[in-house]
C-alpha cells in the first residue's frame, strides 16, 4: 500500500516534458483580467461574465488551423452564454434548478461524442452553468444580459487570439508537418547509435518510447492538415505540398522501422562490424538531412540552402562487397536489404526537399512519384450518428456523462442546503476532476487537492501582507498567466496558480480576506463528491477495459499481417492504400492500450494484475509489428510454388493464432498451442529439407519469417501467462 502512494504522489509530481506556453499564458491573461478592470473603472458590477466568456474562450484556443481555432472559440461562447442564461433562471427556483443541473450536465458531458474539441466545449458549457446557478439572475432581462456579457468577453477573446495576435493560415500545418521530420530524424537517430551491437533491450527501450509517439505525431499532423485543407476550399498549392510531405514523413517511418530491425537482426553477427559502422555513419547524415528539412519545411521564406543530401547506399554496397568472404549468406542478404532500404530513404528524402523547396511557390506542382494520400480524406459522417453510436450501457462516454451529471446534482443539492459559501467551487471541483476513466479521476483529484491547498495558503499569505487592490490586481494578471502556460506541464501546479488567481480576485470584489479557508473546504467536498460518484456510480476498472484494448490491437496486427502478406505474395512493388491504412490503425490500437495500461497503473486498487504479462503484450504488439513492416519492404524475388503454397498455409496459420491470441486475451482464457511452424513450412517433407531450400532460395526471407514466429511465441507465452496467474493483494 505505502508503495502505491509514492508511486501516486510521482505521478502527481511528474511534469511533462514540453515547454510553459507563455504566449497562451499572457493571452489569457489579458483576455480575463482586462474585462475585470475595465468593469471596475465603469463601476459595473457584472464584469465577473465578462471575464468568464474571456478566460474560456482563450482557454479554448488550442492551436491549430484558423478555421479551427475560431470555431471552437465560437462555439465556446455560444455554449457559454447559453449556459448562464438557462442556469440564471434555474437558480431562482431550487427545486427546479437540480434537475435542471442533471440534464444540463449530462447533455454537456455527452457531448464529448463529438471529440476533444467538443468535449472541451461541453466541459466549459457546464462549469459556467453552475457558476451562474449559484448567482440567481434576478429576471428574464438579467439573465439574458449575463449572456450577453459571456459573449461580449469571448468575442474580445477571439479578437485579442485571432486579429490582434494573427496567425497565418498554414503556420499550424508547417510546424505539424516539421514536427514529423524531426520525430524521424530523432528515430533515425536512436537507430544509428544502437546499430554497432546494441543489446535486444535497448532495441526494446527504442521502439517503446519512439514508434508510438511519431505516429501520435503523424496523426496530430495529419488531423491539422485536414482542418486547413477544409478551410481553404479550392487550394491547390501550398496545401498539396504539405501533404506530400506528410506522406512522405509517414513513409520514412515505415522505412526507419524496417531498417532498424534488419540491423538489429545483426547485432551478433560475424564480420559485420565494418557494415554497422557504415549504417550508423549513414543514419547520422540522414539525422542531420531531416533535422535541416524540418527546418526548411517551417520558414516561411524560400530558402538560402537545401538540406545536405551527400549520403547514400553506395558506400555500404562497397563494404558489403569487401567483408563479402567474411559474411555467413543469411548476413550478406541482410546487409544489401539494409543498404535498398537506405537507397529507399534516400529518394524519399530527395522528394521531400524538392517539396519543402517548393512551398514558397504557390504555382509549382508537386512531386509527381508520391501518391495521392487518400487516406487523409475525410468521409462526413450523419451528424446524429455519434449520439446514437453510444447510446449503448457499454459506451465510456453515456456512462461517464450520466455520472457526471448525477453527482453535479448532487452537488447543487448539498450546497443550496447547507447555503454554502461561494458553494459553486464545489460543484465546479466536481466537473473538473471526474474523468471518464478511474484512474486519470483519481490523479486528478490528488492534484486538484494539493494543487488547491498549497494556493490557498499562498492567497491567505497574500492577503496578509498585501492591501492595494492594484498591485493585487497587478499580481493577478501574473498568476492567471502562470497558471495557464504550465497546465501542460502539470495540473497541480496549474491549479496551485488558478487558485491563487480567483481567490484574489473574489477578495478584491468582496474585501472577504478568509476566502482562502472556503476555498479549500469546498474543494475537499467536491473532491470527496467526485470520488465517491466515480467508484459508486457505474464504475468499470480499466482492468476490465484493458483486455479489449489488447485483443483490438491485435487484431489490427492479424489485418495488417495479412495485408502485407497478400502484397507480399501477390508481387506488389508499392504499397497499396489499404495497407498504408492497415498499419496506421496497428500504431492507433496500440497507443489506445498504451494508455489504457498507463489509466490502470494510475488506478487506486486492492487487487492488482499480474502486470509483467501485460507489458510483455504491449512491448511485443510493437515487435511483431515491426518485423512485419521489414518483411513488407522486402525485396519480391521469385519464389518457387512449392514455397508459395508454404507461404500461404503460414499467411493462414499465422493469422488464426493471432485471432486465437487476441480472443484469449479478452476472454481471460490461455490461447491454443501455437502449430509447429517449421512442420507447417515444410508440408510432408521432414522440416529440415524445406527449410534449408528456402533459405538457399530466400535467406532473407527465411530470416524473417523466423522473426515473426518468435514475435508471435512471446505474444502467446505472454497471454498464457496472463491467464495463469492469479490477482495479487496490493
Amino acid at each position: 500500500m505505502i508503495q502505491r502512494l509514492i508511486e501516486h504522489a510521482k505521478e502527481v509530481a511528474r511534469f511533462a516534458p514540453v515547454r510553459p506556453a507563455v504566449k497562451a499564458g499572457l493571452r489569457s491573461a489579458i483576455a480575463t483580467i482586462l474585462p475585470v478592470l475595465v468593469a471596475s473603472v465603469f463601476h459595473f458590477s457584472e464584469g465577473l461574465w465578462l471575464s468568464l466568456g474571456g478566460f474560456n474562450a482563450s482557454f479554448a484556443d488550442k492551436g491549430g488551423s484558423y478555421r479551427s481555432r475560431a470555431a471552437v472559440m465560437g462555439a465556446t461562447a455560444l455554449a457559454g452564454a447559453l449556459s448562464v442564461f438557462v442556469a440564471g433562471l434555474a437558480g431562482n427556483h431550487p427545486v427546479l434548478a437540480i434537475p435542471v443541473a442533471l440534464l444540463w450536465v449530462t447533455a454537456c458531458s455527452y457531448a464529448g461524442v463529438y471529440g476533444a474539441a467538443a468535449n472541451f466545449v461541453g466541459n466549459s458549457a457546464a462549469t459556467t452553468f453552475v457558476i451562474s446557478l449559484a448567482m440567481p439572475a434576478p429576471g428574464l432581462l438579467a439573465a439574458l444580459e449575463r449572456g450577453g456579457l459571456v459573449l461580449v468577453g469571448a468575442a474580445w477573446a477571439m479578437v485579442l487570439s485571432l486579429v490582434l495576435w494573427p496567425i497565418r493560415p498554414y503556420r499550424p500545418a508547417r510546424l505539424a508537418v516539421a514536427r514529423c521530420f524531426r520525430a524521424v530524424a530523432d528515430l533515425v537517430s536512436g537507430v544509428g547509435r544502437l546499430s554497432t551491437g546494441a543489446e535486444s533491450a535497448a532495441w526494446q527501450a527504442l521502439i517503446q518510447s519512439q514508434h508510438g509517439r511519431l505516429r501520435e505525431t503523424l496523426e496530430e499532423a495529419r488531423s491539422t492538415l485536414a482542418a486547413t485543407r477544409r478551410g481553404r476550399q479550392g487550394e491547390s498549392g501550398r496545401g498539396e505540398r504539405l501533404l506530400v510531405l506528410l506522406q512522405v514523413a509517414d513513409s520514412m517511418f515505415g522505412s526507419v522501422v524496417a531498417l532498424g530491425d534488419v540491423v538489429e537482426s545483426l547485432a551478433h553477427a560475424s564480420g559485420i562490424r565494418p557494415v554497422q559502422e557504415e549504417v550508423e555513419r549513414a543514419l547520422g547524415a540522414l539525422s542531420r538531412t531531416l533535422q535541416e528539412l524540418a527546418r526548411l519545411v517551417e520558414t516561411e521564406r524560400p530558402a538560402r540552402q537545401l538540406p545536405a543530401l551527400d549520403w547514400g547506399a553506395e558506400a555500404l554496397q562497397e563494404v558489403i562487397t569487401r567483408a563479402e568472404g567474411a559474411l555467413q549468406a543469411i548476413d550478406r542478404a541482410r546487409a544489401l536489404h539494409a543498404a535498398r532500404l537506405l537507397v529507399q530513404l534516400r529518394e524519399f528524402a530527395c522528394i521531400a526537399v524538392e517539396t519543402a523547396a517548393s512551398l514558397a511557390d504557390e504555382h509549382t506542382p508537386p512531386h509527381e512519384h508520391v501518391v495521392p494520400g487518400s487516406y487523409l480524406t475525410e468521409s462526413k459522417r450523419p451528424l446524429l450518428a455519434p449520439l446514437r453510436e453510444n447510446l449503448s450501457w457499454d459506451s465510456v462516454v453515456l456512462r461517464h456523462a450520466l455520472r457526471v451529471g448525477l453527482t453535479t446534482s448532487v452537488a447543487v443539492w448539498l450546497t443550496h442546503g447547507l447555503r454554502q459559501s461561494h458553494g459553486y467551487w464545489v460543484t465546479i471541483t466536481v466537473l473538473t476532476i471526474m474523468q471518464p476513466y478511474t484512474g486519470p479521476t483519481f490523479l486528478r483529484w490528488l492534484q486538484r487537492l494539493g494543487g488547491t491547498v498549497v494556493g490557498g495558503i499562498l492567497a491567505a499569505a497574500v492577503a496578509a501582507e498585501l492591501h492595494d487592490p492594484h498591485l493585487i490586481m497587478l499580481l493577478v494578471f501574473f498568476t492567471a498567466a502562470i497558471s495557464v502556460a504550465v497546465i501542460s506541464l502539470n495540473y497541480g501546479l496549474y491549479t496551485v496558480f488558478l487558485t491563487l488567481t480567483f481567490v484574489l480576485l473574489a477578495e478584491v470584489g468582496t474585501g472577504d480576506w478568509g476566502l482562502a479557508r472556503v476555498r479549500i473546504l469546498n474543494t475537499l467536498m467536491g473532491g470527496s463528491l467526485a470520488l465517491v460518484g466515480t467508484w459508486f456510480l457505474w464504475e468499470r476498472s480499466e482492468k476490465a477495459l484493458l483486455p479489449a484494448q489488447l485483443a483490438e490491437a491485435l487484431r489490427a496486427e492479424r489485418e495488417f499481417f495479412r495485408q502485407v502478406f497478400s502484397a507480399w505474395l501477390g508481387g506488389q512493388g508499392r504499397p497499396e492504400p489499404a495497407l498504408v491504412e492497415a498499419r496506421r490503425k496497428v500504431g492507433l490500437a496500440t497507443i489506445n492500450a498504451e494508455a489504457s495500461f498507463q489509466r490502470l497503473l494510475s488506478e487506486p486498487r486492492r487487487r492488482t494484475e499480474p502486470l509483467e504479462p501485460l507489458m510483455t503484450l504491449l512491448a511485443y504488439t510493437r515487435r511483431f509489428a515491426t518485423a512485419v513492416i521489414a518483411f513488407s519492404t522486402t525485396h519480391h524475388e521469385r519464389v518457387t510454388e512449392r514455397v508459395r503454397e508454404r507461404l500461404e498455409r503460414f499467411e493462414n496459420v499465422t493469422a488464426q493464432a493471432l485471432d486465437d491470441i487476441a480472443e484469449a486475451v479478452a476472454q481471460g482464457r490461455a490461447p491454443a498451442p501455437l502449430p509447429n511452424f517449421g512442420g507447417l513450412l515444410g508440408g510432408d517433407e521432414p522440416p529440415t529439407e524445406i527449410a534449408a531450400a528456402l533459405a538457399a532460395e530466400e535467406p532473407l526471407l527465411w530470416a524473417q519469417l523466423e522473426r515473426v514466429v518468435r514475435q508471435l511465441a512471446v505474444l502467446h507465452g505472454a497471454a498464457s501467462r496472463r491467464a495463469t496467474r492469479p490477482a495479487r493483494e496490493d
